[in-house]
């Protein structure tokens, strides 16, 4: 069997695609992040802070896992967050095995429930993941593992803890259990399938996302509209734009005399910098566009694959 470098991979090695479900801010990307020992998708306590089907590939000896960090499941308010609803479904199109997260409620969330019921046909492994173990109280962990397995849909279930890491490794053995045996189609080393411009956006949200408050993170957009390389000395230049739906949110982002931005510049710049290894300029500008969350074009540009 041969591995996407040519070189000959084990007979018995294992490779797919693993669609990480749940609700907005069960801790899907916190876990992928851990799983890949590294951070590789952006995280906060904001819902709605994933907004794209992100592929990360974990390589091991045994197997290559691609999963796919999904927008959290939610009750769309807007089109932006119909349209993150509409992402995480699509996300599930031809996946290997499905791992559901949930928090451990004791029962099963009334919107988990429906959730499933439209997850129940497809036709691959589905494992429960019950994640913040850790702040359980007393048989809070157990309950739940007990409700989610009457529903008789998921495969295995494993209580997991991401932010300490508890049973991460238990976790993934049984994920990659549950994935057909076959070649690595990406190269051992590639974390992601994005190219840099997303990441770099992706960076410079998060921290937007960090800096600000209210409504502005949910009316927030990053766009990169040109990177430049120089080898001699090395150096990223980076021009990126921040997109909001107010003058109000415009203000908050600049902050007085520009110390929010130039906060939000040096936090992102300093992350790209120890992503890439090199020197970063990196340029924000702050754009305003009326009620972008709402014109499906615009979310489209702004916000879609």
């Amino acid at each position: 069997m041969r591995s996407a470098k040519g070189g000959s991979v084990s007979m018995d090695y294992r490779a797919g695609t693993v669609a990480v479900v749940g609700r907005t801010n069960v801790g899907k990307s916190t876990f992928i992040n851990a799983i890949m020992g590294r951070k590789v998708v952006i995280v906060s306590e904001r819902p709605q802070t994933t907004r794209n089907r992100i592929r990360c590939i974990l390589t091991t000896p045994e197997a290559q896992v691609v999963f796919v960090d999904t927008p959290g499941l939610h009750k769309p308010m807007n089109q932006l967050s119909a349209h993150l609803q509409r992402e995480a479904f699509r996300s599930l199109a031809g996946v290997d095995a499905v791992a559901y997260m949930v928090e451990p409620s004791r029962v099963v969330d009334a919107y988990d429930a429906t959730m499933l019921s439209r997850f129940q046909p497809l036709p691959c492994p589905k494992v429960l993941l019950v994640n913040k173990s850790d702040q359980a109280k007393g048989n809070a962990v157990p309950e739940t593992l007990l409700a989610y397995g009457r529903l008789g849909i998921f495969s295995d279930m494993v209580p997991i803890s991401s932010t300490k890491g508890t049973n991460l490794d238990r976790a993934l053995a049984v994920i990659i259990g549950h994935l057909p045996k076959g070649a690595p189609s990406s190269p051992e080393g590639a974390s992601t399938d994005r190219p840099l411009a997303f990441v770099a956006a992706e960076i410079v949200r998060e921290k937007v996302y960090a800096a600000t408050y209210q409504e502005v993170p949910y009316s927030t957009a990053v766009t990169v509209e040109e990177i430049e390389e120089r080898e001699t000395p090395p150096l990223v230049s980076i021009y990126a734009t921040v997109v909001v739906a107010k003058d109000s949110q415009k203000a908050i982002v600049i902050g007085s005399q520009g110390a929010k931005l130039k906060e939000i510049g040096t936090q992102a710049r300093v992350e790209l910098e120890d992503l890439l290894g090199r020197k970063v300029f990196l340029s924000i500008h702050v754009k305003v566009r009326p009620k972008w969350t709402e014109d499906e074009a615009e979310i489209a540009r702004l916000a879609g694959d």
